[in-house]
């Protein structure tokens, strides 16, 4: 009998690095085929056949036994003496038998080749389930080969998306503070030139004008110290911001920004 599909996969395993010679299903279906190229035509000799034989030693004893039976029945009614037609009722009686016999032949060849059939299926099924299997682990290793292969090339283009990120941020950050210390330095020039004008027309200036110029003040420096810049004492001295408030309020937007 041909095994169960789920016995066959018990058997079956996967190889980690193929190898067709190692795969067990291979090793099968390789088996078989061979067993299947190996085995002789049918070809059916009753004497080699156990049921016939059987069969025929049956039918030669009761042959046997009609025959004696005839035999007897005449020779009861000819006071003991056989004659020529005995003989030959008796023997037609033993041929009967083996006639009998001899008409049941086809069926014992009909059995014998319906059982070699079944044994040629069986290999059939057995060969089948096989190359199924060996195509089964086949492909799970290809497919896991192909992951890996779609990771590696996932892994390559993140590592190189992360060094041309890498390499863009840096020349960003190195342009950035190129424009932001030229911008810094820029404004310092601007600040100190308008403080130096504000101080030198400090006393001409009605108190309207001082308070404006203050706000004023008070804007440039805060949006300096908001950009981490340092502002020089006299920015600060005409905005009203303490020299030590100010460094805290840069100190704290320069972290904030470089976190």
């Amino acid at each position: 009998m041909a095994k169960k599909q789920d016995e066959w996969e018990q058997e079956g395993t996967a190889s980690e690095s193929w190898n067709k010679e190692d795969n067990a299903w291979y090793q099968k279906a390789t088996q078989t085929a061979q067993a299947l190229l190996d085995r002789p035509g049918f070809s059916y000799d009753p004497t080699d056949d156990p049921l016939y034989q059987s069969a025929k030693n049956q039918y030669v004893r009761q042959g046997k036994r009609a025959m004696e039976d005839v035999l007897g029945k005449t020779a009861s009614l000819t006071g003991g003496y056989a004659s020529s037609y005995a003989q030959t009722q008796a023997s037609q009686a033993y041929d009967d038998q083996l006639t009998r016999l001899a008409n049941l032949l086809p069926d014992y060849y009909d059995r014998a080749r319906a059982a070699y059939d079944r044994e040629t299926d069986q290999l059939n099924d057995e060969l089948g389930t096989a190359i199924g299997l060996y195509d089964k682990d086949y492909q799970v290793w290809l497919d896991r080969q192909s992951a890996i292969e779609r990771q590696n090339a996932a892994d390559a283009k993140a590592e190189q998306w992360e060094q041309e990120f890498a390499a863009s941020q840096d020349q960003w950050e190195r342009r950035f503070n190129e424009d932001h210390e030229r911008w810094a330095a820029e404004f310092a020039q601007e600040a100190e030139k308008w403080a130096a004008q504000q101080a030198a027309n400090a006393a001409s200036q009605s108190r309207s004008e001082q308070a404006n110029a203050r706000s004023y003040a008070y804007r440039m420096a805060m949006l300096a110290l908001q950009q981490g810049l340092s502002v020089s004492d006299t920015l600060l001295q005409t905005a009203g911001i303490d020299k030590a408030y100010a460094e805290t309020i840069r100190r704290y937007y320069y972290n904030l920004r470089h976190q």
